[in-house]
């Protein structure tokens, strides 16, 4: 399998992973000071031309980095050994660990409810960061982590042969994070149960990483832990901040990944299914 190849299928895993409709991509040249941002959706981001394009800008001297929309999305950034064995025994549950650098580890997580604002994801943002000793000046709920299947360019990482290390993917499933603040937060301890009668999309097992530390646990790929459960998750926090039915409809609508092909004519019975059950469990 050529690089090409090996980028292509990295960064769809990162998408497929996510599962967010939206991405921020950025492209930052060190040398030049040269910074360049764009917005792709998730259809853009891994479309084959997007990504010759984003492995050429690399080969150019650009890093690149990527965040999915959306306040759900958590990055613990600058992760040790050490942190990944404490994840993995909390049963944190990130959806991707990355390897940006020889022996430097960054994970997404994706909350089980949405914050509704910016100051409350930051809250969770830097309340995990510090539970998990990732950089806190990371911690931040717009700040971008690195695209997975390209180098990474900084001249301190260059090898002795002149090339630059490659970030490497080392697990990919969609599912949620068990976190929840110290406080209680407004994140569910335990991701809510999925209307039932629903399609789950494939996931893929976290694989092992260097000296032994892996990710995956007992529950990963189960068929609980799914776009579904995503969106039951942002009903609850959208009917708790006092959203309407008709309201909540418009945003599944608009917003949860591939809705339609999903649930195709099914998709306004499981609105109404899914608005229905979060109904009961926020009271």
């Amino acid at each position: 399998m050529t690089n090409h190849h090996l980028t292509q299928q990295a960064i769809e895993r990162y998408v497929a992973a996510l599962g967010a409709t939206q991405y921020h991509v950025r492209l930052l040249n060190f040398q030049t000071d040269q910074a360049k941002p764009v917005i792709y959706t998730a259809t853009q981001l891994t479309d084959p031309k997007t990504v010759a394009y984003l492995r050429w800008q690399n080969s150019l001297g650009f890093d690149v980095y990527a965040r999915p929309v959306g306040w759900q999305y958590v990055l613990l950034d600058d992760l040790t050994l050490d942190a990944l064995t404490r994840i993995k025994a909390d049963e944190l549950r990130p959806c991707l660990l990355l390897e940006t650098s020889p022996g430097n580890y960054q994970a997404w997580v994706i909350l089980a409810e949405c914050p509704t604002d910016r100051e409350g994801a930051k809250t969770i943002c830097r309340a995990m960061a510090q539970t998990y000793q990732a950089d806190l000046c990371s911690a931040e709920p717009d700040h971008v982590g690195r695209l997975p299947g390209l180098t990474n360019r900084k001249a301190k990482y260059r090898q002795a042969n002149g090339q630059f290390p490659f970030v490497r993917l080392h697990g990919a499933t969609h599912r949620l994070s068990h976190f929840s603040t110290p406080s209680g937060g407004c994140v569910l301890n335990d991701p809510p149960v999925p209307p039932s009668g629903t399609t789950e999309t494939p996931s893929y097992p976290l694989t092992t990483v260097s000296q032994g530390v892996q990710l995956l646990d007992r529950q990963a790929g189960t068929p609980t832990h799914s776009f579904s459960e995503h969106d039951f998750g942002i009903v609850i926090g959208l009917v708790r901040k006092g959203w309407d039915d008709d309201r909540i409809a418009a945003h599944l609508v608009a917003h949860s990944p591939n809705l339609s092909s999903r649930k195709k004519r099914y998709t306004g019975k499981y609105i109404a299914r899914t608005i229905e059950k979060a109904r009961k469990v926020a009271g």
